[in-house]
């Protein structure tokens, strides 16, 4: 009787919980979503390469990304092979569903153009409409070419290339570097971006702040314990390890500008600790690199690690929870952490964007699966690839 009552009673409780999360979530839909990514190739040469590669139907969705008018942009980081027809495409209406043709041209992401992008993983896109396009340069882990690691500026509106910045042996290395995300001040023209590092062991992850005034960089918190995993640290996804042959080691992935751009946050992918920095000092190549290491915060540590970050104007941090297939919230004011959306399909949140009217958006692609080369392309439990509109959320930390 006893047991009866208090099983009752966690049902009750559990009940009231699930009507106040139902309440307090906002909405969400799925706007576009694969199990094979569906490319529109209109030279007949990369479309051939591509149909007849072995890879074939086998490319890993990244980032997503909105402009001003709606428009959805993606990215393919080519982690599979060079037969990928595009590493950066928009969205373009197949039927009733989506189909992704190369942006800005097919030959601006042909492989063999040596002035072309490569590997595109983070990207972002600024309150001007100007697309930062973050060229990791790795095919296929091979080490990148002596122009490859870059990070270009890209007018949508003007549809044109306004600035081109070609890292050098000092902001990166064409061995071990993978650059994994940016985020983007159009206040003071400036861009941080994280070095993930992952081509070495130890991992060389580190910081790169770029000015867009003067066109140069500097790189802070190279080989750094914190832009590094955190040691003993390992993972499951919907209760499986990522990796058969070991942990996941993946250093500085998620960054983020608050709302106000005064402070930096990130996290180590292989970690659950969220970082901050004053970013002032970051924009004065000057500073002393024993000032920054002495002057990082720890901010919290978090309930899940995280791959994807951004802020709303107000300075909230929305985070992407890889163990908790959804996304964190924390509260700008409180500093409070709360579980924000969930959906059990939801699985390897990667990328977020921002998009009009107070949307935000988050791509999710199974990225565990994807490397363990275990992915069914034809019939999975739920569609490999989803890119997720919520609503209501607030305004993008880029907006004026």
């Amino acid at each position: 009787m006893r047991r009866t009552m208090w099983s009752c009673l966690a049902v009750a409780l559990f009940a009231v919980a699930a009507a106040a999360a139902e309440k307090t979530e906002p909405k969400m839909e799925v706007v576009a979503e694969w199990n094979s990514l569906p490319y529109l190739v209109k030279d007949a040469k990369i479309r051939e390469r591509w149909e007849s590669s072995a890879i074939y139907g086998k490319a890993l969705l990244h980032g997503v990304k909105v402009d001003s008018q709606g428009n959805i942009y993606v990215s393919t980081a080519r982690w599979d092979g060079k037969e990928i027809p595009a590493t950066l495409s928009k969205l373009v209406r197949q039927g009733e569903g989506w189909a992704l043709e190369a942006f800005p041209s097919e030959k601006f992401n042909a492989v063999d153009n040596p002035d072309g992008i490569k590997a595109v993983l983070g990207f972002e896109i600024d309150r001007n409409d100007v697309m930062w396009i973050l060229d990791q340069g790795h095919i296929a882990g091979a080490q990148s070419g002596p122009k490859d690691e870059k990070l270009i500026l890209w007018d949508i509106k003007a549809n044109k290339e306004i600035k081109r910045y070609v890292f050098s042996d000092k902001d990166s290395d064409h061995k071990a570097s993978f650059l994994n995300d940016v985020a983007v001040d159009n206040d003071t023209g400036f861009a941080y971006i994280a070095d993930s590092g992952i081509f070495s062991y130890p991992l060389s992850g580190g910081l790169i702040i770029y000015d867009s005034n003067t066109n140069t960089a500097r790189r802070i918190l190279d080989k750094s314990p914190f832009t590094r995993n955190e040691p003993h640290f390992f993972f499951n996804i919907d209760g499986n390890p990522v990796t058969k042959g070991g942990p996941m080691l993946t250093g500085a992935d998620g960054i983020a500008l608050s709302g106000d751009k005064k402070t930096l946050y990130w996290t180590n992918l292989t970690g659950n600790t969220l970082y901050s920095l004053d970013a002032a000092p970051l924009r004065d190549f000057n500073t002393p690199e024993k000032d920054i290491e002495k002057a990082i915060r720890i901010v919290t540590s978090l309930p899940s690690n995280t791959d994807g970050i951004t802020s709303d104007r107000d300075g909230n941090l929305y985070m992407t929870a890889l163990t908790l297939n959804g996304l964190m919230r924390r509260d700008a004011k409180t500093g409070e952490l709360t579980r924000f959306v969930y959906h059990k399909s939801m699985s390897w949140p990667d990328t977020v964007g921002w998009g009009p009217e107070k949307s935000l958006y988050v791509v999710s692609n199974h990225l565990n699966i994807h490397v363990q080369g275990d992915m069914d392309f034809v019939a999975p439990a739920y569609p490999n690839f989803r890119i997720w509109k919520i609503h209501g959320v607030g305004e993008s930390y880029t907006a004026k």
